[in-house]
C-alpha cells in the first residue's frame, strides 16, 4: 500500500510541476503584442514569476526586446553568449614532424630538440615581458603603502623569475636569442 501512495504522490508532484511550466497562452508573442496595441486588455499572466523576465530593475539591452528566460537560454545554447570572453587565445598551430622525420629516429630527435628550444625561448620571452611589469607593480605597491610582507612576497617572485631565466639561459643558451 505504501509504495502505491508514494507513486501517486510522485506522479502528482510531476504533474503539478508540468502544469506550472506549461505555456498558458496559445497566442504567439507577436499576436499578444498586436492584441495589446489594439486596445483590448491583455489576458492576466498566469505565471508572473516566470513570464516577467528580465526583472523590472534589470533593463533589457537597448534595441532588444526582453525574452522569456527559456527562449534566452535556448538562443544562448545555439548561438553562444555574445558577452562571454573567448575560451582560448588564438594560438598558432604547432609544427608537425614531416614524414621523413617520423621515419628517421635521429631526424625526429632533432625535431624534438627544435620544439624544446622553442618552448624554452617562449619561457625566456615571457619572463622578459613580465618582469618589468612585476617591478612596476612592486614600486606602485610601495607608493600605495601595501604591507611589507606582501611587497617581500612579490620581490621573492621577481627574484625567482630572474633565477629561472638565468638557469634556462645557462642550460639552453640558444633560447636567449
Amino acid at each position: 500500500m505504501k509504495p502505491v501512495l508514494l507513486a501517486l504522490a510522485g506522479a502528482a508532484l510531476v504533474g503539478g510541476a508540468l502544469w506550472l511550466v506549461w505555456p498558458q497562452d496559445d497566442l504567439p508573442p507577436d499576436a499578444g503584442a498586436a492584441q495589446a496595441s489594439a486596445g483590448t486588455p491583455a489576458p492576466p499572466a498566469a505565471r508572473p514569476w516566470l513570464d516577467a523576465w528580465p526583472a523590472p530593475t534589470q533593463a533589457a539591452p537597448a534595441g532588444e526586446a526582453a525574452l522569456p528566460a527559456a527562449q534566452s537560454l535556448a538562443q544562448t545554447r545555439l548561438h553562444g553568449d555574445p558577452q562571454a570572453p573567448p575560451i582560448a587565445l588564438d594560438v598558432p598551430a604547432r609544427a608537425r614532424p614531416t614524414a621523413e622525420e617520423l621515419a628517421d629516429p635521429k631526424a625526429y630527435q632533432a625535431f624534438e630538440a627544435r620544439q624544446n628550444a622553442q618552448v624554452m625561448a617562449a619561457y625566456v620571452k615571457a619572463v622578459d615581458e613580465e618582469l618589468p611589469r612585476l617591478r612596476d607593480d612592486i614600486a606602485r605597491g610601495r607608493a600605495m603603502g601595501i604591507a611589507a610582507d606582501k611587497i617581500a612576497k612579490a620581490e621573492d617572485k621577481a627574484r625567482g623569475l630572474e633565477s629561472m631565466r638565468a638557469q634556462l639561459l645557462k642550460d639552453h643558451p640558444a633560447s636567449g636569442k
